[in-house]
C-alpha cells in the first residue's frame, strides 16, 4: 500500500498533479490543484465536498472538525478531478483503513446504453491484472444508485514528469524503467490483455522509486469478441507512442502493439524526444509508416549500439520483425547489463531498490520490489481504528456470497475450515466474495489475508482452466477453417486452370492469326512495290 503524499501549505502537490493527469486528463492543467486545508486535529478536510454530496445524492457525516461523504465501504474526502466519464475523488477505505482512489461515473453517462458496462470493464480489466508493478484496483460496486471504482492511490510523479524536469534520463534509469513496464506488460500478456495506450504519462513513480503501469481503463482481452465498445475502429491510444497498425485500425491490435510503444518510450527517455514528429495526425502515422528515424545513439551518444539496435526492432513498422512478447524485448535488455538496482533520480534517502529479483521475464516471474513497501500516512495524529471488522484469524463465522451450480447468488455461513475446502476443490471463482457481517462489505477472498494465498492458487488453476479450453475451441475453429478453405483453394485452381487453358487457346489463335494475315499480305505488298519501282 503506498502511502498519501501530504500537501505542502499552498495546498500544491506533486502527487495531485500526476494523479489528475493520470485519471482526470481532460479536465487537468497545470493551475488545476487539489485544495486541502488542515484542521485542529491535523486532519485533512475538504473545502467543496458538501456540493459535491448534495449533487451526487451519497450519504454525508459531519462533526465538529470535519465532513465525510461515504459511498459504500468508502469515505470521499476530496475532489480531485473531472474525468472523461466521471468525477475522481481522495477515498479512504473503512474495512481496511487504507487511502485509495474513487471514481464515480455521472449519473449523465449511466444513464446512456453501455456506459456502465464500459466502466465495469475498465475496473475488471484492472483488477485481473495483478502484479506489484501495477496500480491495483481495490473494488468496484454501485450505492444509492452510483457506479464506483477503488484504486490504488500513487503518490509521487510520472515518467513524463521526470522527463520534463531532467530533458532525458540516464541510461542506466531508461533501462531500467522499461524493464519494469515490460516485466509487468508481460505478466497482462500472459493473461490475454493488452494495454493499448503505453507511453510516459502511464507510467507512474512513488517517492520512493517504486514504477507502476496505470490506465488500462483501455485495456482490451485479445479472446474478447465483443468489440460493440470500439466499433468505430479508432485508434483508441497515443499517436505519438502507438504502433501504425493500431492507428489504423484499434480492434486488430496484439501484445506486438505494446511492444512498440515501449521501444517508442525508451527512445523517448533516452533521447527526450520523440523519433516521430508532423504537423498533423495524418502526417505523423504516415511517417511512422515510413519508420524511418534517427537511430538513438546517433541522438545520443551516451546509448551503445547494441541497445540503439533492440530499440529499432521493438520499432520495426511490421509487426512480424518486432519482438514477438515482452519477455524477448526484456531479455535482449537484460543482457546488456545496463540497468541499476534503482531509479537514480530519486533521493537517495528515500530511495528503494526497485531491480528486478533477477533473470529475463518469464511467466511467473516478474518486477519483486521487495524493499518498495511503504507505511500509509496515518489520517491524524492519532491512527484511526478500522471499522468494526475482526481479524481475520480470529474470526470463527464468515458470510460468504458465491455462486452456486445452478447459476444462482448465494450468500452462505461457512466457518474457516469450510471456506479454504471450497477454494481448495474450485467451487469458488473470483467473484466469491467474503465479509465477517451478513451485510457487508464483502472483499473478494483474493484480499483477505487468511485466504490470500489459496485463493491466489485457485485463481490461477482457474485462469489455466480457461486458457487451455480457449486453446481447444480455438484448435478446433481452425480446424474448421482450414477445412473450408480446402475446398475454396480445390475451386479457385480449378477455375484458375480453365481460365489458364481458355486463354492459352486465345493466344495460339492470335498468334496463328498473324500468320496466316502475313502469309496471305506478303506477296500482294511485294508486287505492290515491285511494280512501283518499274522492276516489271
Amino acid at each position: 500500500m503506498l502511502s498519501v503524499k501530504r500537501p505542502n501549505r499552498n495546498g500544491e502537490t506533486e502527487a495531485s498533479e500526476a494523479f489528475c493527469r493520470q485519471f482526470c486528463p481532460t479536465t487537468y492543467s497545470r493551475g488545476h490543484h487539489i485544495d486541502w486545508q488542515r484542521d485542529s486535529t491535523n486532519d485533512l478536510t475538504e473545502t467543496s465536498t458538501p456540493r459535491d454530496v448534495e449533487k451526487l445524492g451519497m450519504s454525508e457525516h459531519s462533526s465538529a472538525d470535519k465532513k465525510t461523504v461515504q459511498l459504500g465501504d468508502f469515505e470521499l474526502l476530496k475532489k480531485l478531478g473531472q474525468g472523461g466519464m466521471g468525477t475522481v475523488y481522495l477515498g479512504h477505505q473503512i474495512s481496511l483503513d487504507r487511502d485509495c482512489a474513487v471514481k464515480v461515473l455521472s449519473k449523465e453517462f449511466a444513464a446512456k446504453p453501455g456506459f456502465v458496462e464500459r466502466f465495469v470493464r475498465e475496473a475488471r480489466a484492472m483488477a485481473k491484472i495483478d502484479h506489484p508493478s501495477v496500480v491495483s484496483c481495490y473494488a468496484v460496486g454501485e450505492d444509492k444508485g452510483h457506479h464506483f471504482v477503488a484504486m490504488e492511490l500513487m503518490d509521487g510523479k510520472s515518467m513524463q514528469d521526470w522527463v520534463n524536469q531532467l530533458g532525458k534520463l540516464s541510461v542506466s534509469d531508461a533501462v531500467l524503467a522499461t524493464l519494469i513496464a515490460g516485466d509487468a506488460l508481460h505478466h497482462a500478456h500472459e493473461l490475454n490483455m493488452i494495454h493499448r495506450d503505453i507511453k510516459p504519462d502511464n507510467l507512474l513513480v512513488t517517492q520512493k522509486g517504486v514504477l507502476k503501469v496505470s490506465d488500462l481503463g483501455l485495456a482490451k482481452a485479445i479472446d474478447d469478441e465483443d468489440m460493440s465498445l470500439t466499433q468505430s475502429g479508432t485508434g483508441l491510444g497515443t499517436p505519438h507512442y502507438m504502433p501504425p497498425e493500431q492507428a489504423r485500425n484499434a480492434k486488430h491490435v496484439d501484445r506486438r502493439s505494446d511492444i512498440y510503444a515501449l521501444g517508442c518510450t525508451l527512445y523517448y527517455f533516452l533521447c527526450g524526444k520523440l523519433p516521430f514528429h508532423g504537423d498533423s495526425i495524418v502526417e505523423l502515422i504516415t511517417n511512422k509508416e515510413k519508420g524511418k528515424f534517427k537511430p538513438v545513439h546517433q541522438a545520443n551518444p551516451e546509448v551503445p549500439e547494441r541497445l540503439s539496435l533492440i530499440v529499432d526492432k521493438a520499432m520495426a513498422v511490421d509487426p512480424k520483425h518486432r519482438y514477438q512478447t515482452c519477455a524477448e524485448f526484456v531479455s535482449d535488455l537484460d543482457s546488456l547489463s545496463l540497468a541499476g538496482d534503482a531509479l537514480q533520480f530519486i533521493d537517495e534517502r528515500v530511495r528503494v531498490s526497485a531491480r528486478r529479483s533477477g533473470g529475463p521475464a518469464t511467466a511467473a516471474g516478474g518486477i519483486r520490489n521487495l524493499a518498495a513497501t511503504t507505511v500509509a500516512a496515518p489520517r491524524s495524529q492519532t491512527p484511526a481504528k478500522p471499522a468494526a471488522s475482526p481479524k481475520p484469524a480470529t474470526t470463527a463465522i464468515w458470510y460468504v456470497r458465491y455462486t452456486s451450480s445452478d447459476g444462482q447468488v448465494k450468500i452462505g455461513k461457512m466457518a474457516p475450515a469450510q471456506v479454504l475446502a471450497g477454494i481448495k476443490s474450485d467451487k469458488f471463482n473470483a467473484q466469491t466474495q467474503a465479509a465477517v457481517n451478513s451485510k457487508g462489505p464483502f472483499l473478494p477472498l483474493a484480499q483477505i489475508p487468511v485466504f490470500e494465498d489459496d485463493a491466489r492458487k485457485m485463481l490461477t488453476r482457474q485462469q489455466a482452466s480457461h486458457r487451455n479450453n480457449n486453446l481447444a475451441a480455438e484448435y478446433e475453429k481452425l480446424a474448421k477453417q482450414y477445412e473450408r478453405r480446402k475446398w475454396w483453394q480445390y475451386l479457385k485452381r480449378l477455375v484458375d486452370g480453365t481460365l489458364g487453358f481458355v486463354g492459352l487457346l486465345i493466344w495460339l489463335g492470335l498468334i496463328a492469326g498473324l500468320g496466316a494475315l502475313i502469309y496471305f499480305l506478303y506477296p500482294i505488298v511485294m508486287t505492290y512495290l515491285a511494280n512501283q519501282a518499274g522492276l516489271n
